[in-house]
């Protein structure tokens, strides 16, 4: 018998994680010009858009993700790539 799955909540340092793992997976194959749609962020870790968006504010407040205006397009600074792939 199958289980019906289960949705949690995560907390503000779970997706901030999952933020930054999947934005260094996309640095890794597409190189630096690569960038994911909150939308696409938020499908993949499971969490509102709102939730997305308040983790990607503070990551950007923080250095390490940059957010174009208007789309909303977020990809890890120059600095942060860096620091967490070399």
């Amino acid at each position: 018998m199958m289980m019906p799955a289960v949705v949690r909540e995560r907390d503000h340092c779970e997706l901030a994680f999952g933020v930054l793992r999947a934005l260094m997976v996309s640095y890794s194959l597409w190189g630096c010009s690569s960038g994911l749609e909150p939308s696409q962020l938020s499908e993949t870790l499971q969490a509102s858009a709102p939730e997305v968006e308040r983790v990607l504010g503070y990551l950007a407040g923080e250095g390490l993700v940059c957010v174009e205006p208007g789309s909303g397009r977020a990809r890890l600074t120059d600095r942060a790539a860096d620091d967490l792939l070399c």
